[in-house]
Formats: C-alpha cells, sequence, structure tokens
C-alpha cells in the first residue's frame, strides 16, 4: 500500500473568551488540517497548530513545510509501525525545528498504520493502553463567585481535578478565587493551578506556601521556563508538588529537567505533542521520566479536536495514569474543526473503538 494524496486545509478556531496564555491572551488558534490518502483509499489526518510561545515554528513555516511534503510523500509505503512511521518521518527531512508540522504528519501516519493494524493509535504506542484518560476541567471565570458555582458544576459533571489559572492579578485576588473554588467543592477534589512561568521565584515561593492551607495539588510552571533551577529549588521550598509545562517544550528541556546533576528539576512532566513534535516523541519522553521518578500528564495546546484526539491517545499509553490530562478544553471553542468523537464525559476521555484515531470514515472540517 501507497501514500497516495495529502490534503491540507487552513482553519481558525475562536475561542469563546480570552484564555491566559504565557505571554498574552488567546483568542484564536490558526492552524492546518491534514488529510492524508492511501492508494485503499483509507485517510489519516493530523493538524498543525503552532504555538510560538511553546517554541514551536510559525503557521507560515508550518504552511511551507507542508507543502513541500505534500509533494514528497506521494508513492511512499503506508508505514505498519510506530518505528516505520518515525523512519518515514526522518526520511522526508529534518523536522525537529518545526514541531508542530512532524506532530501533524506523525499523527496522519500513525493513524493510517492503526488502521492498517486493526488497532487504536494508542494500541499501537503501547499494548498496555487504557481505554480512557482522566481529564481536568479548566475553570475560566475572573471572579471568585462565578469561579465557585463554575467549580461546583465541574464537579457535579463527574470531574475529579479542577485546574485555575492564577499570576496574572495580584496574589491576594487569586487567593480569593481559590478559597471560593476550595469551599465549593471540599476537601476531597484535586485543584491545580497554572502560573504560565509569570511570577519569580520569590513569589512562587511566598504564593505557594501562603495558599498551602488550600492543599493543592500541584503547580504547573511558577517561574519562567528558562530558570530550570528555581523549579528545582521550588520542590523542597514550597508545599505541592511543581510541575514542568513551558520548560519541557524548550529545546533540550526534557533532557534538562530529567537529567540534572542532582536529580530532576520537576516533580511532573507536562507533554504538549504539538511542540515536542508528536506523540512519539512526547511518549519516549513520558518513559525516561518514569524511569527517574517523574511523573506526566498530556495537556493541549489549545488545539483542535484532531489534536486532541491524537493528545487523548497518548494519555492513555502513558506508563501511569497517576496525573488527569488538560484536553477537556473543546467546550471553549465557538467552532470546531468537526465533531469531537471522545468528548470528556464524567471526567473522562473515553478512547473510541474504531481503528487508528477513531474519526469516522467521512469526517472533515465542517
Amino acid at each position: 500500500m501507497k501514500l497516495s494524496e495529502l490534503e491540507l486545509t487552513p482553519f481558525r478556531l475562536i475561542l469563546r473568551f480570552p484564555l491566559d496564555g504565557a505571554h498574552r491572551p488567546h483568542r484564536e488558534r490558526d492552524g492546518i488540517f491534514l488529510a492524508l490518502r492511501d492508494d485503499q483509499g483509507r485517510v489519516g489526518r493530523g493538524e498543525a497548530t503552532p504555538l510560538v510561545e511553546f517554541g514551536t515554528e510559525t503557521l507560515a513555516a508550518a504552511s511551507a513545510a507542508l507543502a513541500v511534503l505534500a509533494q514528497m510523500v506521494r508513492g511512499s509505503p503506508v508505514p505498519r509501525t510506530c518505528e516505520e512511521v518515525d523512519a518515514l518521518i526522518e526520511k522526508l527531512g529534518n523536522l525537529g525545528s518545526a514541531p508542530a508540522t512532524r506532530c501533524a504528519v506523525e499523527s496522519a501516519l500513525l493513524d493510517l498504520a492503526a488502521q492498517d493494524a486493526g488497532v487504536s493509535v494508542s494500541q499501537m504506542l503501547s499494548p498496555k493502553a487504557r481505554p480512557w484518560t482522566a481529564v481536568n476541567a479548566l475553570l475560566s471565570a475572573p471572579d471568585p463567585e462565578p469561579l465557585a458555582d463554575e467549580a461546583l458544576a465541574a464537579v457535579q459533571a463527574g470531574y475529579a481535578v479542577l485546574k485555575v489559572k492564577v499570576a496574572s492579578r495580584a496574589l491576594w485576588d487569586d487567593a480569593r478565587r481559590l478559597i471560593a473554588v476550595r469551599r465549593a467543592v471540599g476537601d476531597e477534589v484535586k485543584i491545580r493551578i497554572d502560573a504560565n512561568g509569570a511570577w519569580t521565584e520569590a513569589e512562587a515561593a511566598t504564593a505557594l506556601r501562603g495558599l498551602s492551607p488550600l492543599k493543592l495539588e500541584l503547580c504547573e510552571q511558577p517561574v519562567p521556563a528558562g530558570n530550570h533551577a528555581a523549579l528545582r529549588r521550588l520542590r523542597w521550598l514550597v508545599p505541592c508538588p511543581i510541575a514542568a509545562d513551558e520548560s519541557v517544550s524548550q529545546p533540550g528541556g526534557g533532557d534538562a529537567l530529567l537529567d540534572g546533576e542532582d536529580g530532576p528539576m520537576a516533580d511532573v512532566l507536562v507533554l504538549k505533542p504539538m511542540a515536542l513534535g508528536g506523540l512519539l516523541p512526547s511518549l519516549r519522553l513520558a518513559r525516561r521520566a518514569e524511569q527517574v521518578g517523574v511523573g506526566t500528564y498530556v495537556t493541549s495546546a489549545m488545539d483542535g479536536v484532531v489534536a486532541r484526539l491524537g493528545a487523548a491517545h497518548l494519555a492513555a499509553a502513558l506508563p501511569t495514569a497517576e496525573w488527569a490530562s488538560g484536553l477537556g478544553v473543546g467546550r471553549m471553542f465557538e467552532k470546531d474543526l468537526g465533531a469531537d468523537p471522545c468528548a470528556p464525559v464524567g471526567g473522562r476521555i473515553h478512547i473510541p473503538e474504531r481503528s487508528g484515531l477513531g474519526l469516522p470514515a467521512g469526517w472533515g472540517i465542517s
């Protein structure tokens, strides 16, 4: 079987409300949808939705690279294993500096390979893959009372882990919001926070010590991405685990975080396939992390449904299911690329039973 055609379709996703990012609020996400066909009529899907602040290439660079790859893939054999997917991508060219492009092409190839094998992408990634993955609910209301209402609604819908963005306002304001959430949901629900690297080390230490009565599950990226030493010091200074997010996506970030002379620099690594070059590089990093006692979970880079679906397959294939992943964000878009075959239910995403990514044969951008 041979690859016959790679179709590229640009898209724009509009968020229902601005969402805090590492450097600026996000109001929309632009990307490219891939439909990779083989000579048997099957279609593998992928998505390139670059996020430059996480170290990806620009949308223009991804578009140019994919236009070249669309010509190169024709006539190539359909890969049958993860190793063959890696080998074909390497043959197509060096995509190390274009992680969103690589993620998109890899997704389409894995989708086709898994369809050919009659298994899900998650099963192709790991024979021990789980049929589901737990996800957190991302809360967004700016003020304490509506945030508490949002938290309570999420818990009633089955979510056991809540995530709140912090550090874009005064600490006392964040404290009021988090206290309101904890009072609304009780002590059993886990609350994690994400500072997007906006605190200094001193500010992070003060904030996380002061918030200790709330029993936070973890704090994502309390300090800027390049300050690995501060991440390590904070692990011993504050009562909640420290998760590295933006730090992981820097060039060589995973190696630096796991291989420090004094041991790992974070308790948990947050894996964004769009920024790490796809599911296979992310899974390799997760397996390395497990070997040194560091946890992992998967989050969206505010991608469309195709990328989130691939990320859910990755989350189901991680070595452990200790940490909920951050993939339940489809509701934040006014309109997605198409119908979501595995929207969260009861705080979990259930992996589709169809082979490949699990998208129906006629699925496409709506």
